[in-house]
């Protein structure tokens, strides 16, 4: 079974947080589910910040709300742009996913590495550069701190 990732772009308005027609970061890459909310971190990567729940003031109709605590979502969180962009993309961690073959022809795509395996990598070359180009589309909608996502995992 598998997990994704459902997430709502939203920019603080004069009447609270709106929810805005882009969408970001929902992608199906585990290396930033364990990045946001050390979802599936089979990396063992630094985590920004551990799941928070939703906010208090998350822009959802009452309905929304109700249906959503179905059993299949878990991890909700909410990051703001501000926070997203302060964090250290140059630090370096030891990525400890690797590939390693279980028995003939089966492959553990998570496996945790041992002394010796897996690479040393900085978080920017980890998150790779389709994360930062979400972080530039965020930032066109406001100023860092009216920004924010707010995503909750399903599995």
């Amino acid at each position: 079974m598998g997990t994704s990732i459902d997430t709502r772009v939203e920019v603080r308005t004069a009447d609270g947080w709106r929810t805005s027609d882009l969408t970001a970061l929902n992608d199906g890459n585990y290396g930033i589910y364990g990045f946001l909310a050390d979802v599936r971190n089979y990396s063992h990567s630094p985590v920004i910040a551990e799941p928070r729940g939703l906010p208090d003031d998350v822009d959802m109709t009452a309905e929304e709300r109700e249906d959503w605590g179905d059993g299949w979502q878990h991890s909700a969180s909410w990051l703001t742009l501000a926070e997203l962009l302060a964090f250290d993309y140059e630090q370096v961690f030891w990525d400890r996913r690797i590939e390693r073959e279980i028995a003939p022809g089966c492959i553990d795509g998570a496996a945790l590495a041992e002394e010796g395996e897996g690479e040393h990598v900085t978080m920017r070359d980890f998150l790779g550069e389709w994360y930062f180009g979400q972080l530039e589309m965020l930032g066109t909608l406001g100023t860092p701190e009216d920004v924010r996502i707010v995503f909750w995992f399903d599995s």
